[in-house]
């Protein structure tokens, strides 16, 4: 055991297909709150429903949060290359994982 605890202030559960004294039940016998959809599970957002691009636009933020602080660095652009390379790739990646992105995520 690793000795982690479940926190069930900040946990919710999601009860799919069931009647809302079913989902009560369930949550009060996990000690947590209902959930609804659409949520945002490890910085993706999960829906029932079609995702469109606005959905998506939190992701399109985090990247360019990310480039922020390297527009006025020092850093050669060969560097700067490899450094914007490695780091953003990843969030786009994990994204495409889940979803076929649209083309004005693309752009």
């Amino acid at each position: 055991m690793t000795g982690l605890k479940i926190n069930y202030h900040k946990s919710e559960v999601l009860v799919l297909g069931a009647e809302r004294n079913e989902q009560e039940r369930v949550a009060n016998m996990l000690n947590c709150s209902i959930g609804n959809l659409p949520m945002i599970y490890l910085g993706i957002p999960i829906s029932d429903a079609h995702l469109g691009i606005k959905a998506l636009s939190g992701i399109v933020a985090k990247i360019r949060k990310r480039l922020q602080p390297w527009k006025g660095k020092h850093m050669s652009s060969g560097g700067r290359l490899i450094l914007t390379n490695s780091s953003l790739s990843s969030l786009p990646l994990y994204i495409m994982g889940m979803y076929s992105l649209k083309e004005g995520i693309h752009q």
